[in-house]
């Protein structure tokens, strides 16, 4: 579908759109630095871009943040579960958070404005590590065949919202919940390919590298505080 089609490169529109992140970007680049962000994100992306489906388009993309719309829910759905499995499927790579929406959006040279815009951002920042979430007004469009791969979660009030969002979540295809993750630099790690592994209260962690090990045997407690 042309989105622009006879609009002189602007219109409004009602869209579904999704936006995505890396979980632990920040981590990661801090601990290797910016040629790995830069291997991460271009992969990332060829990710992106090669699970698309149907009317599915990618918009814009800041750092290691996509946005992309499609004219329906389906589409977003099918889009978004490839981008997480295939993303879990990368040893040494980042996991995805993501918010999706619908509503009406102005469209101009390819950017994007309007409220929807600001919600779906707050629902994807509010998302933990591998977490897809929903506002009702996705999840209404969303056809009755394909309802229950969501479940509710209860509302949520943003800020600068006027009212409060009901959020669902779209249930994983993969149970993401058992994956190793290096509590360093948040990449998940196949425990058989991990350069260094420790026990520490008890519980075992995983490294992608010497340089993380060390980091974490210096101060535990930092890199588990408030971990996702």
């Amino acid at each position: 579908m042309d989105y622009f089609s006879g609009q002189q490169g602007s219109m409004e529109k009602e869209i579904s759109i999704l936006m995505a992140d890396l979980t632990g970007y920040t981590a990661m680049t801090d601990v290797h630095g910016g040629a790995s962000a830069a291997r991460i994100v271009n992969k990332y992306m060829e990710i992106v871009n090669g699970a698309c489906s149907g009317t599915t388009k990618v918009m814009q993309r800041v750092g290691d943040q996509v946005v992309m719309i499609a004219d329906n829910t389906v589409d977003l759905i099918a889009t978004v579960n490839q981008i997480n499995a295939l993303t879990l499927e990368q040893n040494h790579f980042l996991s995805i958070h993501a918010g999706m929406h619908f509503g009406s959006v102005f469209i101009e040279n390819e950017n994007l404005f309007g409220s929807t815009i600001n919600v779906a951002s707050r629902i994807m920042n509010i998302a933990c590590r591998g977490q897809i979430l929903c506002s009702a007004s996705f999840f209404s469009k969303v056809p009755a065949t394909h309802q229950p791969q969501f479940r509710p979660i209860g509302s949520h009030r943003f800020k600068n919202v006027l009212d409060e969002v009901d959020l669902f979540e779209l249930l994983p295809l993969s149970n993401a919940s058992l994956l190793h993750v290096d509590p360093v630099c948040h990449m998940h790690i196949d425990p058989a390919k991990a350069l260094s592994s420790c026990v520490y209260n008890r519980s075992t962690y995983h490294f992608c590298s010497e340089h993380c090990s060390q980091l974490f045997h210096s101060s535990p407690g930092k890199f588990l505080l408030g971990q996702q």
